[in-house]
């Protein structure tokens, strides 16, 4: 062991050095160099960037239970000389010492020897100051000897009558010890002295445990810790003795740590002025290059990355402002009534002077057809003056928002073709920033997660008006609001006459009261609903009829009330709707094959219907299933017939059709359970047949995600419908029968979310899936599929940091594959046998078991032999593997052969080989300075940045901005700035990576710990004691939730927080 290795270097040219000497703890149980050590790396070197830092280590009686004064005094040679080595060629310059308790006697013992004997006398006369915390000074007080003894107690962690206090007190060489605490006095040297003193009595005993019968006494007190030479300073601290013996932890909330870092501080510019330093700073920094112009100093792209740029009242070019987006409603010419909603609305929304100085909030909520979007959109075009930005969201589901976000991005000129992640926080983002007002719609928010959602999408800043749309009265409460009623009767008949354009002029006075009557009575019988009655309107009008032959014919249609009503439960009464009975009459009209596509159409999402999916079905073998549209002129025809019934609408550009929830409702009430399972299963196999699968080889494939992203909700709808049906009693799939494309559908759809970072819904999904899988095993073919599943839920909990659980799921993969490859299922050679071997891999390096998981990574590349694909994501996991091991060489050597070009951004595994290299090259820095080579450590460190910066850019472009792979490389991005003290880029990096974890809260909990640990350090180190304090207590306080009780400790440093986050987010 080096007894004094140097932990950092100094930024540029080192000023000073500071040389930290600790106390008696080496015999505590829980005592760690590394401990001392990293706090020096990882807090002072930010603190004082221009000293060299230096950890003196020696071993006092470790092995043995008879220990002596001597031996610890014997030890002020070894500092002596291996402080002559570690300053040759640079023994001119200052030396602070920070000295705990017991290692002041060393110190002293050295400057002692320093003065007497020339070959040291540079030591001694280079000494710029002395912090002692918690040292005895004064020999002369009474009970000087027990004083020491309980110290020595305490700092070890033993009781005073231990064998090893024993052994002190009976050394015979007290007197020496004494003279050299008086000799040092009498020194009463020229440099400055800062004494820290403890106020807070300690109990003599373990640390760990209070002896509530000892008596407690403050050991290290003002009177003992004096000098008496001219230029001490004593600091009283509200500590123990045993807290005084350590280095202050950044999150102590008592103020310690910034008291001691100014403490410090002080001295440091006493003995080195700023102004020497600012000086030497500038002429080394004139001409050197900045973190930006390495190796990328051409790439503005990458620079932007590095320097986000701030928000701004001027907008960039390109936005379009104003913006006004309903999309696929425009305004209803018939809207009618529901002034006095609609004024409300705007008196909560809009602010009079226009200022937007904060967030105002709406919520409208009601039952089902009660026209709350309607009126939401009625309110957009009514007010649209006021606004300068209108954006009405489908807030249904997170795919529906992540989908109208997107088009909120390219309306608004941020930037077309984004991925989802990146174009919700893009929008976001704008919103929080621009200084105009701005209308912000959540239609239809009724999802059992709508909360989380809303708060997923909610734009930043406290500006701006939010409306929203929602069933759920609840709403109200939460936001202010009203819940809707329905109409009121006047309303209602003035809407049914006006939509059949009711003309009382050709009419007799009698013909008009008796219309008048009939319109009342019919829109009683509807509940005075708005959609029942736009329904009942367009019959009206199809079929030429007068409102009291339509009152008549209503009644004779063989129609049920009570039993055939479609029942939407208010929270406050049992209401029921009978719009079934008007629907009724318009699917009576259709044609079977029209009936047959509305009932194919009633098992997808609703919201958006997309034709080219039903065009691309007819292209693949089904059989009888798709009769009804076996040719694009049959689906054509179904098309049309089905707008004339106005059972479901079209989108402006005529690509999609949609279908009100009521209607789908309703035509899955029309079906018994047969002809509803048929229906279902010919929704499976549409889907299935038109989800763009990868190829296993390539199953990391960001090209297919703009087809898969708009098929997504479809899937969603499957897997909710058949989940309801099997609660309900009545299984959409009989339970008889294993339909092994529906658990394929699932798998595929939740592997989509998981690789694009929508991770909140791939359980939704996958959960459900392997549930099924195990419900039909027995029937035979699953266990590949189901080993996908597992694999993709194993998958999911590594990117949560769920350690145990990923290992459980990748294992219970890997055995269902050999089921697989046992039933003929799989053959091999097989890229499912390569990824099964690698994943087990991924979980036992999550549970830090780095020589088992190294094997099974070479397994699963020796079974990639012969077979086809990139093998990036493999080597890079196994390579990280090495790192983590230490084998860093070797690391670096493999990682290298898959490196083929360094620009390649068609996808993300480039990226990840080089994250892999950039950590590697880390550790090869850490490693050369430890040896001395500090040079050449620092060049490496600068390769690793740029490796890394390189890095962030190709994830950017593969994955975009806002992807959860894209933060934890801007987290080691700021990391790296952190390092080289540019702290303002290092805090716009890590808050960047912060936001985007902050999207999926329950995902990301460990990395939001982590990276708000390193964020509270940044601030401390920028000056912001009390800022950055409280983040690193918030850190704290996460971790301790994150870590099982019996595996807590505290935190000492970022080691602590690197261990919570999977292997490759370090």
């Amino acid at each position: 062991m080096n007894p004094l290795p140097v932990l950092h270097d100094g930024v540029r040219t080192a000023d000073l050095d500071i040389v930290s000497i600790p106390g008696l703890p080496t015999l505590h149980p829980r005592y760690k160099w590394k401990d001392h050590n990293q706090w020096l790396r990882e807090v002072l070197s930010h603190r004082v960037p221009q000293a060299r830092i230096m950890a003196f280590q020696y071993d006092f009686g470790h092995d043995s239970q008879e220990v002596a004064w001597m031996q610890l005094m014997q030890h002020a040679e070894g500092l002596l000389y291996s402080l002559i080595h570690r300053r040759e060629g640079v023994d001119s310059r200052p030396i602070i010492f920070v000295c705990f308790s017991f290692g002041a006697f060393i110190l002293k013992r050295a400057l002692l020897l320093a003065k007497d004997q020339r070959a040291f006398r540079s030591i001694l006369d280079m000494t710029g100051g002395i912090v002692f915390l918690g040292c005895l000074n004064n020999e002369t007080r009474p009970n000087f000897e027990d004083l020491c003894l309980k110290c020595a107690a305490v700092e070890m962690g033993v009781h005073k009558k231990d064998r090893v206090i024993e052994s002190l007190r009976q050394d015979h060489r007290w007197t020496f010890v004494k003279e050299v605490m008086e000799d040092f006095r009498a020194l009463n040297g020229p440099f400055p002295v800062r004494i820290l003193f403890e106020l807070n009595p300690s109990s003599i005993g373990s640390r760990q445990f209070v002896v509530r019968t000892m008596k407690q006494e403050c050991l290290c007190s003002e009177q003992v810790s004096r000098l008496g030479w001219d230029t001490e300073q004593l600091v009283p601290v509200q500590k123990n003795h045993a807290e005084l013996t350590m280095y202050p932890q950044r999150s102590d909330d008592d103020a310690y740590f910034q008291l001691f870092m100014k403490t410090l501080s002080e001295m440091i510019e006493e003995v080195v002025p700023k102004s020497v330093m600012l000086s030497k700073d500038l002429s080394a920094s004139n001409g050197s290059k900045s973190v930006l112009s390495l190796d990328l100093s051409s790439d503005d792209d990458v620079a932007s990355l590095l320097t986000p740029s701030k928000p701004s009242l001027n907008m960039p070019s390109g936005v379009n402002i104003p913006c006004f987006v309903t999309w696929p409603y425009d305004e209803n010419p018939n809207f009618i009534g529901r002034e006095d909603e609609l004024e409300q609305i705007h008196t909560r929304l809009y602010s009079i002077d226009g200022t937007g100085s904060q967030q105002r909030v709406f919520a409208l909520t009601g039952l089902g057809g009660m026209g709350k979007t309607q009126i939401s959109v009625k309110y957009a075009f009514k007010y649209r003056k006021d606004y300068h930005i209108v954006l009405l969201a489908h807030a249904s589901g997170q795919s529906k928002l992540a989908e109208s976000f997107s088009l909120f991005a390219d309306k608004l000129g941020l930037g077309a073709g984004m991925s989802p992640i990146k174009a919700k926080q893009a929008v976001k983002d704008f919103l929080g920033s621009i200084d105009a007002p701005w209308l912000l719609i959540f239609d239809n928010a009724d999802t059992d997660d709508k909360i989380q959602l809303l708060d997923e999408f909610w734009p930043c800043k406290s500006q701006g008006s939010i409306l929203i749309t929602s069933r759920d009265h609840t709403l109200v409460k939460r936001f202010t609001g009203m819940e809707l009623v329905e109409m009121t009767k006047p309303n209602a008949v003035d809407l049914l006459l006006r939509l059949i354009q009711f003309e009382k002029d050709v009419l007799d006075d009698a013909d008009v009261i008796e219309e008048e009557i009939a319109a009342e009575k019919i829109v009683k019988r509807l509940g005075f609903l708005p959609l029942g009655i736009s329904q009942a309107a367009t019959l009206i009008i199809n079929d030429s009829c007068s409102l009291a032959s339509f009152l008549e014919d209503y009644t004779l249609r063989e129609l049920v009330e009570d039993s055939a009503t479609i029942q939407l439960d208010s929270p406050r009464n049992g209401y029921k709707y009978t719009l079934r009975t008007v629907w009724n009459m318009n699917f009576e009209s259709l044609t079977k094959d029209q009936q047959s596509l509305m009932k194919l159409m009633s098992f997808l999402d609703p919201d958006r219907i997309q034709l080219r999916a039903l065009k691309d079905g007819l292209l693949k073998p089904q059989g009888s299933d798709f009769d009804f549209i076996s040719s694009p002129h049959k689906l054509s025809k179904c098309r049309a017939g089905l707008l004339r019934s106005t059972l479901v609408s079209q989108s402006r550009n005529g690509r999609e059709l949609r279908m009100h929830r009521l209607v789908q409702a309703y035509c899955q009430l029309r079906m018994d359970i047969e002809e509803s399972q048929k229906n279902f299963r010919s929704a499976i196999n549409l889907i299935k047949d038109v989800w763009p699968v990868p190829t296993r080889e390539m199953v990391h494939n960001p090209a297919l995600w703009e087809e898969q992203r708009e098929l997504l909700p479809h899937v969603q709808k499957l897997c909710e419908f058949y989940v309801k049906s099997c609660e309900n009693g009545q299984p959409l799939i009989p339970h008889t029968e294993a339909n092994w494309d529906f658990a394929s559908v699932l798998y595929e759809a939740g592997w989509f979310c998981y690789e694009s970072g929508l991770l909140e819904s791939v359980s939704e999904l996958l959960v459900p899936a392997k549930e099924y899988c195990i419900r039909h095993l027995q029937k035979g073919g699953g266990y590949r599929i189901l080993a996908d599943i597992y694999g993709g839920l194993g998958s999911l909990a590594t990117e949560s940091n769920q350690f145990q659980r990923a290992y459980d799921d990748f294992n219970e993969e890997w055995k269902c594959l050999k089921l697989a490859f046992d039933a003929a299922e799989l053959t091999r050679p097989s890229i499912w046998e390569v990824f099964g071997l690698g994943r087990v891999g991924n979980g036992l390096q999550g549970l830090h078991r780095y020589t088992e998981a190294e094997e099974y990574y070479r397994m699963a590349l020796k079974a990639w032999e012969g077979l086809p694909g990139d093998r990036k994501v493999w080597v890079s996991n196994m390579c990280t593997c090495l790192w983590l091991q230490g084998k860093l060489d070797e690391g670096e050597k493999t990682i290298k052969v898959v490196i083929k070009d360094e620009n390649d951004a068609t996808n993300f595994r480039t990226g990840l080989a080089m994250n892999c290299l950039g950590n590697i090259q880390i550790s090869q820095a850490e490693r050369l300075k430890q040896e001395g080579k500090t040079e050449e450590g620092e060049a490496r460190l600068a390769k690793a940045m740029a490796t890394h910066t390189k890095v962030l850019q190709l994830f950017t472009i593969a994955l975009g901005q806002r992807h959860h792979k894209t933060a934890d490389i801007m987290y080691k991005v700021g990391w790296h700035l952190h390092r080289r003290q540019e702290y303002q880029k290092a805090l716009d990096m890590l808050n960047n990576a912060l936001g985007v974890y902050a999207s999926q809260p329950k995902i990301f909990k460990n990395e939001i710990a982590r990276t708000k640990y390193k964020l509270g350090c940044l601030q401390q180190d920028m000056g912001e004691h009390i800022e950055g304090g409280a983040l690193i207590r918030e850190a704290e306080r996460l971790r301790k939730e994150i870590v099982a009780p019996e595996d807590w400790e505290p935190a000492q440093g970022e080691k602590a927080f690197d261990d919570i986050v999977q292997f490759w987010t370090r």
